[in-house]
């Protein structure tokens, strides 16, 4: 995310005619913790930005640049996170009201993170997403609001916090059942395993294409608020039509590199049922 979004070169106002990159810290509350709606203003995310100046990486480009080589000098792969002292602003900051003393260095955005993890609507924003991604598009409030409470009390324990979820009657109700519509990879992944298919790691090529057609390419995600949890992110007409052609592809044994047994679906169905399905997976018995 340092290199994503612009934060290892991100330097103290005024070096080599250079300053503040505020990408990394406006994500980091917008994105990662507080939520766009979580009550900072633009003061904050230059405060944030100040304290994350220094915060770098190996350059990727090893070979071209000074700075790789004293990288890699150092037993530091290209990549790999250091701290630019000397790009730091040692001054004073203020964040969502709390004071960061001068002269912290790299500790100013540890104290960051800190503060962040801490706050209510860290854990707000962070318990509605999982209730989103578990329960339902538009989760309860109530449910929310517990899971927070939850959250809050541990200090973020991530055991806790899904046992509240999992054990929730939001969790078991008629409502929440089958509400939740797969993703186009969550969709593959789950389809080949009920068809008891196999992958042959050489030619997983055109599987990760079928994912991609379905409307999700692999790590090519463009906006960095990652993919959709919603069903309107994946249920548009085109995609739809994608989705239904992968079930017959993988069905039919026209995907190269993955192999299939669409008898298994048959199996301990009643015969007018098991019947139907070995017709329609008969093309693919036919084709080995």
């Amino acid at each position: 995310m340092l290199f994503y979004l612009d934060n290892w070169i991100s330097v103290r106002e005024g070096l080599n005619g250079r300053g503040l990159n505020e990408n990394y810290a406006r994500e980091l509350l917008e994105l990662h913790t507080l939520g766009v709606d979580g009550g900072y203003l633009q003061a904050d995310v230059r405060e944030v930005a100040r304290c994350f100046t220094g915060w770098s990486i190996v350059p990727p480009r090893a070979a071209a640049n000074a700075a790789a080589r004293r990288g890699a000098a150092a037993g530091l792969a290209p990549g790999s996170f250091v701290f630019r002292p000397n790009a730091h602003d040692p001054g004073e900051k203020r964040v969502l009201g709390a004071v960061i003393p001068a002269g912290g260095g790299r500790g100013d955005g540890e104290k960051v993170l800190d503060l962040l993890a801490a706050h209510p609507e860290t854990a707000r924003f962070v318990s509605e997403k999982l209730c989103r991604r578990f329960v339902s598009d538009d989760p309860p409030p109530a449910l929310v609001a517990r899971v927070a409470d939850v959250f809050r009390a541990t200090g973020g324990d991530l055991r806790s916090v899904y046992a509240a979820i999992f054990s929730s009657p939001e969790f078991w109700s008629d409502e929440a059942f089958g509400a939740k519509t797969k993703s186009p990879l969550e969709l593959a992944a789950s389809a080949v395993r009920a068809l008891g298919g196999r992958v042959d790691p050489g030619q997983a090529g055109p599987l990760a294409r079928q994912v991609g057609a379905m409307g999700q390419p692999l790590y090519k995600c463009p906006p960095p608020t990652g993919w959709g949890d919603t069903a309107e992110t994946w249920l548009g007409a085109g995609t739809l039509v994608n989705r239904i052609a992968f079930g017959a592809a993988l069905a039919g044994g026209r995907i190269p590199g993955v192999e299939t047994d669409p008898s298994r679906l048959a199996s301990g169905a009643p015969d007018p049922v098991r019947a139907a399905a070995l017709a329609l997976a008969e093309p693919a018995f036919q084709k080995r």
